[in-house]
This record gives structure tokens, sequence and C-alpha cells, in this order.
């Protein structure tokens, strides 16, 4: 039986597998996916006798004698899953996706055939006993068909559960990956409707479904969040998570209102911290400030932006019990939440009335969707189209959020090139960002460019398989692309100065990204939509004073203005050259922070002249 204190070993898992020894090779398997979880994709630390493979090809050879031994153990008729072990793996189903797509295989679709009732070449047609494993390794890779309302109709949990680990995952680039999330995002939410309790769906990926239907293209892409915070909100209030009172006077410290702001990630080198903590800094001259959130996402820069700090626990109950505690015995004037969807406890939370005035900002460029929060506060020139908003709009003047440079920022001098034979494109996306109509737009303008290009990919959060499954991604596309892997910020900046100009990623846009290729003397060519997300590039194009050319309201232009770009050199190194002139990143990092807490002032002063918080909170 394997030993759950040893790390996962190669040989044992074959030796199970292929032995038939089906429940121990469940167990062992079990701790592969806890490790790739633990260390986000990483092959490290795996026990496997490679013989005389190459340090460059032991990947794949991992890969593929883990995927075959998988589809031994998967394919075998007497091999089924207990409700238990399926709600174990569900939740790492991505990672059972990965494996395969980043291997030979490309996906788990041969498992699935294998297990056809009918036989090799006809319809799938499963057995009851095989559903619960074809749930578990249908992936968004999958070239076979799926009716998704037959599946819901047959079993709702195990559908859910599925549909689910279909639109959670980080990296859904793909064709067939990115179609199901378009069709799924469009059809779930009224679903969701149907289920009667959130613990029928898998828990531990819920804020992955919250956060990530952002990064695909549909209007109606947030309508996901709203079905489930109303199953988020039923789920608070069986448990006995009541609403706080907040009809009374506001707490006070040090003569100054309570505010209280709940943190997702806040460390020194995190892209929230870069973009909120001069604003948040600066809130302590007119609130006394109480942040909350994770120690191991908080480091003591962070603390020391705040007059306390209150360390919360990895666990949601606990979580939610010591900041609703926090709240009744402070009564805050303000909750405010930099980010909402990043971890599970933050979404239980934005259901929750624990201030009369509850807001949210752009650590995450997306609505919250949530009743519950009143107010979004955002920059008045980057915040997009209302009505892509459940909240009501906080518009703040556009250099009232500061932004600051990452911890690990070092000085160094913008390369300029006069006229590259090759012209070096950077592109900083995190995995979330790729997808096809965006690499569709990169090859198609290397067809436009009069000019050869180098296509160099700096993608965050690509680490061990997921880099595997990104890089073939995109040089499916861009066969000759430099796809590098999750980098510290040292080395990423020095590939980013390496380059010539950028093209940022849609429909999500950058944020920080735009600062780091300003502080590099790059300009670059960005889309712009009515997301918030999509409006933030063009705007940080102006602050930085560049023309409005490079700012696209279509694909075609996107292309056409990135051709123009590589393709003219004397006006790239003029606009390059007038962007460093101007400082880089310089008019980013300039600003009037105070603003915030004069903006979030005015508000409880409002509020408690005109009486409107006896009613429980801003509706």
């Amino acid at each position: 039986m394997a030993d759950a204190g040893t790390p996962f070993s190669l040989e044992t898992f074959e030796y199970l597998c292929y032995a038939r020894k089906r429940e121990e090779a469940a167990r062992e398997f079990v701790k592969l996916l806890a490790t790739l979880e633990v260390q986000y994709g990483a092959l490290q630390g795996i026990k496997a006798d490679l013989g005389s493979v190459m340090p460059a090809q032991r990947n794949g050879a991992l890969l593929a004698r883990i995927t075959s031994a998988l589809s031994s153990l998967f394919s075998d008729p007497e091999f089924f899953l207990t409700p238990r072990g399926f709600n174990q793996m569900i939740s790492w189903q991505r990672w059972i996706t990965t494996l395969f797509a980043a291997s030979p295989f490309g996906n788990a679709d041969h498992i699935l055939r294998s297990m056809n009732v009918r036989g090799p070449g006809a319809a799938l047609e499963l057995s009851e006993a095989s559903f619960v494993k074809f749930c578990l390794l249908y992936s968004p890779d999958s070239d076979i068909p799926a009716d998704v309302q037959a599946l819901w109709n047959y079993n709702r949990k195990l559908a859910a559960a599925l549909f689910f680990s279909l639109l959670a995952p980080r990296f859904l680039g793909t064709g067939a990956a990115h179609g199901k999330r378009e069709a799924l995002l469009g059809w779930l939410p009224a679903k969701l409707d149907e289920v009667p309790d959130l613990d029928e769906l898998p828990l531990a990926i819920l804020h992955d479904v919250f956060m990530n239907c952002s990064y695909a293209d549909r209007p109606d892409k947030h309508e996901i969040k709203r079905a489930i915070n109303k199953l988020v909100r039923k789920k608070i209030v069986r448990e006995g998570f009541a609403d706080l009172d907040v009809s009374g006077p506001y707490g006070t410290q040090n003569g100054k209102p309570v505010l209280m702001v709940v943190l997702e990630w806040f460390t020194s080198k995190h892209s929230i911290y870069r973009t909120h903590s001069a604003s948040l800094r600066a809130l302590r001259e007119k609130f006394h400030v109480v942040a909350l959130g994770g120690a191991a996402q908080m480091d003591d820069d962070g603390r020391a932006v705040f007059d306390e700090f209150v360390p919360l626990g990895n666990d949601i109950r606990p979580a939610l019990e010591t900041v609703r505690a926090e709240a009744a015995k402070r009564k805050p004037a303000i909750v405010f939440y930099p980010s909402i969807g990043m971890f599970q406890p933050m979404i239980y939370l934005a259901n929750m009335r624990l201030a009369p005035i509850q807001v949210t900002a752009l650590g995450h460029g997306a609505s919250s969707m949530s009743p519950f929060i009143d107010y979004f506060a955002v920059e008045e020139d980057i915040a997009g189209d209302p009505a892509t908003y459940s909240e009501k709009l906080l518009l703040l003047p556009k250099d009232a959020m500061p932004h600051v440079r990452s911890a690990d920022a070092v000085p160094f001098k913008p390369r300029l090139r006069e006229r590259p034979q090759i012209v070096r494109v950077a592109i900083a996306a995190t995995t979330m960002k790729l997808n096809p109509r965006f690499l569709q737009a990169c090859v198609k303008i290397g067809h436009a460019a009069k000019t050869p290009v180098q296509f160099e990919f700096l993608t965050g959060f690509a680490n061990g398989l997921t880099h595997e499954q990104v890089r073939r991604f995109v040089q499916n596309y861009l066969p000759d692309a430099n796809v590098h892997r999750h980098q510290p910020y040292a080395p990423y900046m020095e590939v980013v100065a390496s380059c010539d100009m950028f093209l940022n990623p849609f429909p999500y846009g950058n944020m920080n990204g735009n600062a780091d290729m300003a502080l590099a003397g790059l300009v670059g060519i960005c889309r712009t939509g009515p997301q918030v997300h999509e409006a933030i590039d063009g705007n940080i194009f102006a602050r930085l004073g560049l023309p409005d050319w490079l700012v696209a309201k279509t694909d075609d232009d996107y292309v056409a203005a990135a051709a123009r770009l590589i393709d003219n050199h004397d006006e790239r190194l003029e606009l390059r050259r007038g962007l460093i002139a101007r400082g880089g990143d310089a008019p980013l990092l300039q600003g009037r922070p105070e603003i915030l807490g004069e903006t979030l002032l005015a508000l409880v002063e409002k509020q408690t002249l005109s009486g409107l918080h006896r009613d429980g909170g801003v509706h």
C-alpha cells in the first residue's frame, strides 16, 4: 500500500497500475496530484529512474510513462472511484488535464473511448459505473462532443463538478478549451438556480471559477458570479453567519473612523501592493486602518502600510468567524476589499453585511456581482462602461492611485536598437490571458509585418507541466516563438529590456505589465473595450503620453497598428525616446494617494448626515 508520507514514485505507480492493484495505484496518484498542486505544476521531487534519458528529455519521458500508466489504470473496467475519491480528485482535475495535455496524448479521449459500451468508432455511450470516470477525465481539450443538458439531467451533481472543472483552470488557451468555457459561461449560470446547496459543487475550485471567468470573451461572462453569489449567500445564512447590525454609530480609534481592509495578497512583490499600497497607506490620514489577511500572503512591508494587521487562518470558517468578530467589535465605517476572488473566504465575506459601506477595487479587474458590495473604487479614466458593474462606481481622479515599483526592481538603462533586422516583441501575460483570438492576431501580425519578428512570451504561472502545455499551444500558432517559464522579476525584466516593443494580450490586458514595459522604455500595442480590464491599457498609454493609434478598437486595427510599429523603426524609436525622456514609468508613480481617503471619508460623512446607514447598508 502506498505510504502517504513518502514522495510519489513513478516505478511504484507503474507497478501498481500494471499489476491491477487499483486502490493502491489510486492512492499513489493522489500523491502526484497533491505534489503538482503544491508545486504549481513543477515535477521536482518525484522519484523516477529514467536511466540514460538526457536532462532536456526528462519531463517528456516522465509524462509519457505517467500518462501511459494512468491510461492502464483508468481504462481498467474493474477500476471505480468512490464518491470520496472522486471528490478528492475533481478538485485537482486541472492537473490531470495538464498531465495529458503536456504529454504526447494531448488529452484523455483515448481512455474515454475505451469505455464506450458501443465499441470503437461508435458515438460514445457510457455505463453508469463509467460515468464517474468520464467526469474526471473529460478535459477542456477533449475532442469528444458532450451534451451538457443530457449530462445535467443524468446526474446533476457529477455534471456540475465536471463543468466547474472545465471552467476553473488558469490556462484555457486552446480552441477546444476556450470554446467550452464560452459555451458553459452562457449556459451554466441559469442552471445553478437548480442547485439547492453550494455543497453540491466542488468547493475547492469555487474561487477559480469565480475569478477566471474574467478571461473569457463573451460580454456576459461575469453572470456566473451572480449565480455563485446566490448559492454562497444561502450557505452563509444556513451556517448562521448573520449580517451585522450596522445601523448604529461607527467605531472610532484615535479620533478617526475605523476602516477594515480585507486582503487576499499583499506582499511587496505582488501586483496589488504595487497598484494599491500608496493609496491604502494614505488612508491612515483619515481613518484608523485595520488590515486582515493570510499571514503567508503578507510580508513586513505589507504590514507597515496599515495601523494594525490581524492574521487569518487558511480554513474558511475560522477566517469568516475572525473577520466577522473583528467587525462586530470595531464597528468599521467601511470594509474595503482591494480584490475579490483569489481566495474562497473573500467570496463568502463579499456576500455578508459587515459595515454600512462596503467597497472593492481594481485588485482584480472585474465587478464582484455581489449585492453586498456597494461601490467599486476606480480611477475615472480606466473605469470602462458602468453597465459592466453591479456596484456603484466611486470614480476617482486619474492620479488618485499612484503605483509603486516592485520590491525587486533595480535601475537599468533602456536599450535602443536603431534598425534591427529582426524586431523582438515582448508579450507579458499570465497563462489566463492567452487565448486563440489573441494568438491568431499574433499570427496575422507576423504575416502583415514586412520585418521579421521574434515573439518573446513572458508567461506568468507557466511552471513545469503548465509551461510544457503553454509552450505547445503557443508554438502551434507561432513555431519560432520563445515561450519563457515563469521567472523572478530580474530575469523577466532582462528579457523585456532586450526587446524592441511589446504587445498586450486581450481581452484581459495588463496593469503592472504596462509599468514594466515603460520602465524598460518600450512602447507597444493594446486593444480596448468596455470592461475595466479592457479599458485599462489604453488609458495607461495616455498617462504615459503615448499616441492614440497604439490603442486599437478592433482586432484588425490591432494587427495593423502592430505591423506599423514593427516596420517603422524611426517612428518606434522616436516614441521610445519620448517615453524615456518623460521618465518611463514615472507618470504612473506620481499622484495624490490621499484622494482615496478623502473620498471615502466624504461617503461616511454623507451617510452619517443623511442617516442612510440606519437601513443596514447602502443598496
